[in-house]
């Protein structure tokens, strides 16, 4: 298995789901966790939690503002300092607030770019303890289809979709032995989905989402599924592979190409219409390759063999 005995940063990680992802990494293994969230409370009690359940010298809280770059690698540096390397980056801080998303573009996005970079440029290729190491980024369900309550998460989500599937290339693999996957949780029972109307941009996507809420029944999952997402992913996920955990289900998506997802015309029937409007007796017409055409056959003579 890759997860034992590796060495984790999981920004996020002090509470929610990043919290999860940490015990169930231990749970599989894992040497030890550096925890980077910039609440200080629930990073405490995080660490008290995993010193008691598993051992005090498999886990290290950093206060970390993901925006900051200089601080996400404070907490690179005392994640080597402390543990000696680091094989796994899971880059899961995020907000999902409408009307501050500035804010969020640079929780949700940039602050993934930055985990990404410093882990494959700067700290994977001197601190790994094996031949490959792994990035996790989290993206969201609405990172493959779009929303018309929250645009702006949905773009942010979308982006680290982009940036994974780009650093999960082959060529990238060869360069740096570098696994990247994405895991793209369906709506889970956190605080992220609590008080939706109030994270809207204004007032009228506040109606948008009271609209929404009272014509649809959002069923949440629990939050315990998300984990073993996780750990599926690393273990048997390929690089650059995305996957989908949602309604209790864990699958990997193979996304089509821009050839594959050209919208096809119903272009044989307007091919009909032509022809019946257009056509002389006796013609013959040809649709093909999005093209309609009449042809002109050639007689017998014509078609001699030469």
């Amino acid at each position: 298995m890759f997860i034992e005995n590796k060495v984790a940063i999981i920004t996020g990680g002090a509470s929610g789901i990043g919290f999860s992802y940490a015990t169930e990494l231990l749970a599989n293994g894992l040497k030890a966790v550096t925890l980077a969230d910039t609440d200080d409370v629930k990073g405490n009690e995080a660490v008290a939690i995993i010193s008691k359940d598993f051992s005090p010298e498999k886990v290290l809280f950093v206060k970390t503002d993901v925006t900051q770059k200089d601080q996400l690698e404070n907490a690179f540096k005392r994640t080597v300092e402390t543990f000696g390397n680091l094989d796994l980056v899971v880059n899961n801080a995020g907000i999902m607030v409408e009307d501050v998303w500035e804010k969020m573009l640079a929780i949700n996005v940039t602050a993934t770019i930055y985990g990404c970079l410093l882990a494959m440029e700067e700290y994977f290729p001197k601190y790994k303890s094996g031949k490959e190491t792994v990035i996790v980024n989290i993206s969201s369900i609405v990172g493959l289809q779009g929303t018309s309550i929250l645009p702006m998460y949905t773009a942010s989500k979308h982006a680290v979709i982009g940036l994974s599937r780009s650093l999960g290339t082959p060529d990238q693999y060869e360069s740096t032995q570098t696994k990247v996957v994405t895991i793209c949780p369906g709506p889970t029972d956190t605080p992220l989905m609590q008080d939706l109307v109030n994270k809207s941009f204004n007032e009228r996507y506040a109606d948008l989402t009271r609209n929404l809420l009272n014509n649809y029944t959002i069923e949440l999952q629990k939050t315990d599924i998300v984990p073993k997402c996780l750990v599926k992913a690393i273990e048997e996920g390929e690089n650059g592979s995305i996957w989908v955990v949602e309604n209790d289900e864990i699958y990997d998506i193979e996304m089509p190409t821009r050839q594959e997802m050209k919208k096809k015309t119903d272009i044989v029937p307007k091919c009909l219409v032509k022809a019946i409007e257009e056509g002389e007796n006796g013609s013959i017409w040809v649709v093909e390759n999005d093209e309609i055409y009449d042809i002109e056959m050639p007689t017998r003579q014509e078609m001699k063999k030469k």
